[in-house]
């Protein structure tokens, strides 16, 4: 259990320094489902803020599902299940942690289920500029040294999101902008311990062709494929962290 860093901290945003050091503690699972928050005597004094900022703060995680004030009580930290696991804010906080396969697992089962329909959408819908962009995101893919992780993962995900707007649905292209840490958070775990990238990127250059050849159902499939290479990747790791 990753052990967050409370103490004083000089910073021109308190609030915000507040409420992600608490978002962390909580993700973390350094603050567990059920338990009490300090008081906001102890958080003041220790974290060197005024009790309204703490106030602010408690209110802007209650927002977000990961805590809930009761009377005669305190703050509670809610279950995983109330958490607004898309909120940008939870995302961003995450990829300050170790990496939870949990989540991550629970994300590439949703690209299993949104990526193949946005891709098959796409080969229907797919503009000139949005071809662009994809073959734009690929270009970059097979230039990327994969010894610079960062290069490789911006171009994955650029790949992606493409898709995602190229499929012209409202809902997928809002969905792509929630996600881009998530996706990030994802690769960057799954394209280190990939062993067959030349197949990955030989798959994505398939989606692509697949697209731009207007073959829906040959986009949806190679897509599943595709998102199942990350699937193995992170059972490896599983199995690794389990010897």
């Amino acid at each position: 259990m990753t052990q967050t860093n409370i103490s004083r901290k000089t910073t021109d945003r308190p609030r915000e320094h507040i409420t992600s050091t608490l978002g962390k503690m909580i993700l973390s699972g350094e603050l567990l489902p059920g338990g009490r928050l300090p008081t906001e005597a102890d958080l003041g004094e220790r974290m060197a803020v005024s009790r309204t900022a703490l106030r602010e703060s408690v209110r802007m995680l209650a927002g977000k599902g990961l805590v809930e004030s009761r009377a005669r009580v305190g703050t509670i930290v809610l279950p995983q299940s109330h958490w607004n696991q898309l909120d940008p804010d939870l995302l961003a906080w995450r990829e300050d942690l170790p990496p939870d396969l949990d989540f991550i697992r629970a994300l590439i089962e949703a690209r299993e289920v949104i990526e193949p329909a946005a891709a098959a959408f796409a080969a229907q819908r797919a503009t000139g500029q949005d071809l662009g962009r994809m073959q734009s995101a690929f270009d970059e893919m097979r230039s990327a040294d994969m010894k610079d992780i960062e290069s490789s993962v911006a171009a994955d995900e650029a790949f992606h999101l493409a898709i995602l707007h190229a499929s012209q649905n409202a809902v997928f292209a809002n969905f792509a902008a929630v996600i881009g840490t998530a996706l990030r958070t994802s690769f960057r775990l799954t394209t280190t311990a990939s062993q067959n990238f030349a197949t990955s990127l030989e798959m994505h250059g398939d989606v692509l062709e697949a697209i731009r050849m207007r073959d829906s159902e040959a986009a949806r499939h190679i897509m599943v494929d595709l998102i199942r290479v990350a699937n193995t990747d992170l059972g490896r790791i599983s199995e690794g962290r389990a010897k």
